[in-house]
């Protein structure tokens, strides 16, 4: 499958390829959005097992019972969340455990459900609809984690007035759209009890609107808020992450999150983008899309310049494009193109970086997939495959990375000062990849150990601590899952990151981790839900310990942890995407 503009954390750096309409946009952010389920964060009996089992990648079908395959979660959580919010106003004094369940059926009438979710009351563009009658005004109520819109076809009074009588409104997806807005939209497909629809027009527009800089966006698949102002889009973010982690658990709601750290680019920050083309019959080949995919369609967008990749990328593009096109007539499905940002010697661009220092690299670009990369992390250099996964932000790569070296820093002078066990002197990175944050670390400690199954990585990871002259790292090759039959330190003076790929970690690395017990856990995530769930696994098994709430469990684990920092960080402007990082120290 093609690849679009990337996501922040795949490896070959796909968001969303247009494949699946309900990947559509956007954002929004209201002070006030999170009062709705922050009212339902009360401690209420948590079901981790059952919620990794819906959030897990492969066994959706199996949890959601009779609801559609095809149906997007985030769609579903947001309505019932927005339902949930307006029962609650209507219901101000109600305990948190008496909210109903569901809307517009009971609990256990599946059959209600199912006659409720598969009789959308329109008609749609896909399932034959006339265009006159596919085509109406809806109200924009609530977001999903993605930015899309959440509507109905009722004014938010309408709704609470419905929801009053026990009923529950029809719900349409409108992407592009924020909060409050009333906008005119063409239904397009239905799916498991709500509409797919297209944004046409904006009718009654949000205060929060601004107008987008580039001439793709709201076409392009590959970005999502361009329309709402820069501080706007880091307060959706931060709010993405609280809502994640009450999801998971309500009980989370305790937890403090910080603001999101921004990045110093808000635009002209990516550096690699993965443009593609498509070959048609009934195409020239000189009047081929060579771009990214449309949003909520499967054609693709011609884009001739990108504004969030660097100046590098930018350039390296439109070389990419020509050669594209150049070669056009030899391709017979389509092909997808890599267009990376390097750094390279100013005189020499072919010659070798290892000997020469970071701030005498100049910018470069790569554009083959068996080419190498060297990318620029404040003093430190990094050299990598330009086909393999590294962070696509440089700008904020040195805060991001600095922040994790910083709470390690901290609290190894901060326990050593308290007493016990001393100071941290050993350092476990799982998921190291090519060693970004096992060589960013290093400093202070005795000993870093990287972990990582890809035996090219391993490789990069100790060439790269070689070529920035760091003696005290070591790569090994292994099963992350496994990773603590290799580790022989003393976990009382011992931290852990780990760094997962989005689908976050497996019950059995958890479960190891929390009996291997390190006294810091930094626990970075590019797929923050399944880092909310992950967190509550941990707390399903007793390690973890909320405001001195501690889940009761047969087998008290050996270790126990508390949440002392959670710090979104955004690697992805202008786009839904956000990094977290939330750190755990180990209850003595």
């Amino acid at each position: 499958m093609p690849e679009g503009l990337p996501s922040g954390c795949m490896p070959e750096g796909v968001t969303d390829s247009g494949f699946k309409r309900a990947a559509s946009p956007v954002p929004g952010s209201n002070p006030d959005m999170s009062d709705g389920w922050r009212a339902l964060a009360q401690p209420l009996p948590s079901e981790p097992e059952q919620k990794r089992a819906k959030l897990t990648r492969g066994d959706k079908r199996k949890a959601q019972g009779v609801r559609k395959a095809n149906a997007d979660e985030t769609v579903l959580d947001a309505v019932e969340l927005f339902l949930r919010s307006v029962w609650l106003e209507g219901h101000p004094e109600a305990e948190a455990s008496s909210v109903p369940k569901t809307f517009g059926w009971s609990e256990t009438s599946k059959q209600g459900e199912a006659e409720f979710c598969r009789a959308a009351p329109i008609p749609a563009k896909l399932a034959g609809g006339a265009e006159a009658d596919c085509e109406f005004d809806v109200f924009v109520h609530e977001l999903t984690e993605r930015g899309v819109g959440i509507a109905t076809r009722e004014t938010l009074d309408e709704v609470r007035t419905m929801i009053s009588k026990g009923s529950r409104p029809w719900v349409f997806t409108a992407p592009f759209t924020l909060r409050g807005e009333r906008v005119r939209v063409r239904s397009v497909r239905h799916e498991w009890g709500y509409t797919q629809s297209d944004t046409l027009s904006i009718s009654e527009q949000s205060p929060l609107r601004i107008d987008a800089p580039c001439q793709y966006f709201g076409k392009c698949s590959g970005c999502h808020l361009q329309h709402v102002a820069y501080g706007d889009q880091l307060e959706f973010k931060r709010q993405v992450v609280e809502r994640a982690l009450v999801q998971a658990n309500p009980l989370f709601a305790k937890l403090a999150v910080s603001s999101v750290s921004p990045s110093p680019l808000p635009f002209g920050y990516r550096t690699k983008i993965t443009p593609h083309f498509d070959i048609r019959k009934d195409t020239p080949p000189d009047q081929v899309a060579i771009g990214f995919a449309m949003a909520g369609q499967r054609r693709v967008l011609d884009i001739e310049d990108c504004m969030i990749g660097t100046d590098a990328v930018r350039l390296g593009a439109k070389q990419a494009r020509k050669d594209a096109r150049d070669k056009m007539p030899s391709f017979k499905r389509g092909a997808t193109l890599l267009v990376r940002e390097t750094n390279v010697p100013k005189d020499d661009p072919q010659g070798d970086v290892s000997s020469i220092p970071a701030a005498d690299l100049v910018k470069d670009y790569v554009l083959d997939f068996k080419g190498w990369v060297t990318d620029v992390v404040g003093e430190l250099k990094f050299r990598y495959p330009a086909s393999s996964f590294f962070q696509n932000n440089a700008s904020i790569l040195p805060a991001f990375t600095g922040y994790v070296r910083d709470e390690l820093n901290q609290w190894s002078r901060r326990l050593a000062a308290e007493g016990g066990p001393g100071e941290l002197r050993h350092l476990i990175d799982a998921y190291c990849g090519s060693g970004l944050f096992g060589i960013a670390c290093h400093a202070g400690f005795d000993k870093v150990l990287g972990i990582e199954i890809s035996n090219e990585s391993i490789s990069c990871a100790n060439d790269n601590a070689k070529m920035n002259g760091i003696d005290n790292c070591d790569f090994l090759l292994g099963d992350a899952s496994k990773i603590f039959d290799k580790v022989d330190t003393d976990p009382r003076h011992t931290a852990v990151i780990i760094d997962p790929p989005r689908k976050g970690s497996n019950p059995d690395f958890l479960d190891q981790l929390v009996a291997y017990g390190p006294r810091v856990i930094v626990y970075i995530a590019c797929g923050v839900p399944a880092q909310a769930r992950d967190i509550n696994h941990m707390f399903s098994r007793g390690a973890i310990s909320i405001d001195g709430a501690v889940a009761t469990v047969e087998t008290k684990p050996s270790s126990v942890y508390e949440v002392v920092s959670i710090q979104p960080f955004d690697l992805f402007p202008q786009t839904y995407h956000v990094e977290n990082i939330v750190t755990l120290v180990r209850k003595e």
